[in-house]
């Protein structure tokens, strides 16, 4: 074997470890819980709550759950008010306060603004909303204060939103009337001029992750589209913006279809997805739910529907599998797994070097108060 062979394989080794060393790592920490509810009852955990970064404290609150039966037992759910506010002690997150939002909101896209966080749009009592509002903390009376930022052009929930500069993005999302492809920018510097529509996703969706790299490139992970006459579509897509939602390229697919996952892009230059909604059970539920529709005869509808509510019941899970997407190689590659069962239908937060997965669904109509946490370093 030549020198020059010799000295090519060596390069190719040194190479690798420097492309491997680029690739960071998560520590999972002792999760803590959601404290408990009024009248001394645990936590239930929520799906679709809102959370983020608001100044030195985190928010988690909104959210909805099934507080009195699950929803195969004929549990209502219910979408919540209270707040909690944590603080960053030692590494460790503390609960320094617990307040109440004028409106019940689950299912809203929420944004981390320097004086603090945006609630977009999601699901009320009522409805979808169109309505916008920063939510703020005062550290010495302990609570919370609610201001008004301007609508949506439209109710919208489980949308995929993103800051970038002075721009927030929102895409995608539920409709009243449908699914929606848009991709809608308001600028903070100029916010009296509302909404507008400056793009078209590839394809209608909600239930996805959206977020921005360094270079200013704009990513789509997975999602599903609902309808109302079948099952819905899920996606194992990966698409990317390089002109803020302009035009759209196709990336390295997902290993496995992706909906409501928790997600986020870390400093390694990688996509780390925590956890999603395989669709496995999901769309047999869905299958039964729309044959118990359209059954006329009663005891055929009812067989359809305890079978729907088994299924429901023995619910696997979303699983524990750790992804990681990079940038650079246009690759997935599973990392590891969670500590626990993931969390779906929530977001994950970055603060700092602290990796945040705030409660979320962990199967149909379950949900956790677990709240997870990991530190990212580099190898």
């Amino acid at each position: 074997m030549t020198k020059q062979h010799w000295m090519g394989i060596i390069v190719g080794i040194l190479c690798t470890s420097a492309v491997n060393a680029q690739v960071g790592r998560l520590e999972w920490h002792q999760s803590i819980e959601l404290p408990y509810m009024q009248q001394g009852k645990a936590h239930i955990g929520l799906a679709g709550p809102i959370t983020g970064l608001a100044g030195d404290y985190l928010f988690i609150g909104g959210g909805a759950n099934f507080p009195d039966l699950p929803p195969w037992e004929g549990g209502v759910k219910k979408i919540q008010k209270d707040v909690f506010v944590y603080k960053k002690e030692d590494g460790k997150l503390s609960l320094t306060a617990q307040d109440r939002l004028p409106w019940a909101v689950a299912y809203a896209a929420s944004l981390s603004l320097p004086h603090g966080l945006l609630v977009i749009g999601g699901e009320t009592p009522e409805g979808k909303t169109a309505a916008c509002r920063l939510i703020k903390y005062d550290g010495h009376s302990k609570k919370i204060t609610i201001s008004s930022f301007p609508k949506l052009p439209f109710p919208l929930a489980n949308m995929g939103a993103v800051i970038h500069g002075n721009k927030v993005f929102v895409t995608g999302g539920e409709r009243e009337d449908g699914v929606s492809d848009q991709v809608l920018q308001l600028d903070l510097e100029t916010p009296e001029k509302g909404w507008v529509c400056v793009g078209k996703l590839p394809y209608a969706v909600s239930h996805f992750q959206l977020m921005f790299d360094s270079q200013n490139d704009l990513y789509l992970l997975g999602g599903r589209e609902a309808h109302s006459e079948r099952p819905s579509t899920l996606y194992h897509e990966l698409w990317c913006s390089t002109d803020y939602g302009s035009t759209w390229s196709k990336r390295a697919d997902i290993p496995f279809p992706a909906a409501a996952g928790t997600a986020c892009l870390l400093p390694d230059q990688g996509i780390w997805l925590f956890s999603a909604d395989r669709g496995n059970t999901f769309h047999q539920v869905e299958a039964l739910i729309f044959d118990a529709k359209s059954e006329t005869y009663p005891a055929k509808r009812q067989k359809l529907i305890e079978t729907k509510n088994r299924l429901q019941i023995n619910h696997p899970g979303f699983g524990r599998e750790v992804w990681r997407y990079d940038l650079h190689s246009n690759k997935w590659n599973r990392m590891g797994d969670l500590p626990s069962n993931g969390p779906v239908t929530t977001t994950a937060v970055v603060w700092e070097d602290m990796i945040i997965l705030p409660s979320g669904e962990i199967k149909a109509g379950v949900r956790t108060p677990e709240i997870l946490v990991a530190t990212f370093s580099k190898k």
